[in-house]
């Protein structure tokens, strides 16, 4: 039989460990959404690189490419 005094240390324990879990769960969205960026950062950084060819290949005219550019890296 638990006491008051234990069960509210018992609590206590719960409601750390969901704060620490939903801690956890925020770091790691935040990681995810940095790994995007700089994915984002890393493929629009070899557009200007491509040439006609290339585009052609990939389907993706030189105004598509300069459209690409002009967005912020967070936009998608």
């Amino acid at each position: 039989m638990l006491t008051a005094a234990s069960q509210s240390l018992t609590n206590g324990r719960c409601v750390q460990a969901n704060l620490t879990a939903r801690g956890s769960a925020a770091v790691q969205s935040a990681v995810r959404t940095l790994r995007l960026w700089g994915a984002r950062i890393r493929d629009r950084h070899t557009f200007p690189v491509l040439d006609a060819r290339d585009l052609r290949d990939l389907r993706v005219s030189r105004w598509d490419v300069e459209r690409e550019l002009a967005k912020p890296f967070w936009r998608d």
